[in-house]
């Protein structure tokens, strides 16, 4: 029997008409999603004010009826709910989401509960998309989202090395998520922080060059990545580039002086591809591959 959804709108406010048409192709795909009662109540670019949001929250963790909460979206607000959740409130359902939802995905581990890095339910429209290839990477991702939540193992992926491959595998929790999300709560009482040994997966999207780097540079020196083994990015959807320079040097530019081993490839992120992962469990690189807990 299929997993049944609580939805919360924990960041920004989507059209409802665009969670009517993601509702109806994620049913044809037979994943059925629970709305409540009232799930937006739009405050500015927001689904709602700090206390809606809240509430929201708690109803679908309390819901008896369904198995894994799923944001409706990303893009801002989910940092406004992290610093006021009790978390003795929530139940051990899986958190799913990505982007905006990274400091959510983070603070669950943190206090004990599952999580997983994934599509959010909006994306179900990709499943109906006229692009082949959109749809057919949609259905591998929602349907590696459903085998996750049945407790099945994911599929490793090929890894490119940037810096030089190491020989012996690296094994720790995976975290990460969105670059910029993770970068603006450095220095807040959410702050990012690898785990000894973790290895770290970064992504975002829409964000020229130097911004990322900005973001980079602010999770390199607030200590973020004092203790990771490993960074793996995913895609950088429409980030907008400066002359020739590529992504992965970007990147280590600032990690390799730190002895970061540097991987690219992972098919993660706003793009087509966004294979869902399990956030915070034991994950192992080797000989470039990288083999999901």
């Amino acid at each position: 029997m299929s997993p049944i959804f609580s939805l919360i709108a924990p960041a920004s406010y989507t059209r409802p008409e665009i969670l009517a048409q993601a509702a109806q192709a994620l049913q044809s795909f037979g994943i059925a999603v629970r709305f409540p009662a009232r799930l937006q109540n739009q405050k500015r670019y927001l689904a709602g004010d700090v206390d809606h949001r809240l509430q929201t929250l708690y109803d679908a963790y309390a819901d008896p009826g369904t198995d894994a909460v799923w944001a409706v979206r990303g893009g801002y607000g989910c940092a406004h709910l992290a610093t006021e959740i009790d978390w003795d409130r929530l139940s051990a359902k899986p958190l799913i989401g990505y982007s905006d939802l990274s400091v959510l995905l983070d603070q669950c581990h943190r206090h004990g509960l599952p999580a997983i890095h994934g599509p959010v339910m909006k994306e179900g429209v990709k499943l109906t998309a006229d692009d082949p290839a959109l749809r057919a990477a949609s259905h591998r991702d929602f349907g590696a989202l459903l085998a996750l939540l049945e407790g099945k193992p994911a599929e490793s992926v090929t890894l490119t090395p940037v810096s030089s491959a190491l020989e012996n595998p690296i094994e720790g929790p995976l975290v990460g998520g969105n670059l910029s999300t993770l970068a603006s709560v450095a220095g807040s009482s959410l702050a990012f922080r690898a785990p000894p040994g973790a290895i770290v997966i970064l992504e975002d999207v829409g964000e020229p060059y130097y911004r990322l780097e900005r973001d980079l540079w602010q999770l390199a020196y607030s200590g973020a990545l004092d203790d990771a083994a490993a960074v793996c990015i995913g895609t950088f959807e429409d980030c907008v580039p400066y002359g020739e320079l590529h992504i992965e040097t970007l990147f280590e530019t600032w990690l390799a002086p730190r002895g970061l081993p540097l991987y690219a490839g992972l098919p993660i992120g706003h793009g087509r591809d966004n294979l869902p992962w399990r956030y915070g469990t034991n994950a192992r690189i080797a000989a470039n591959q990288l083999h999901f807990g």
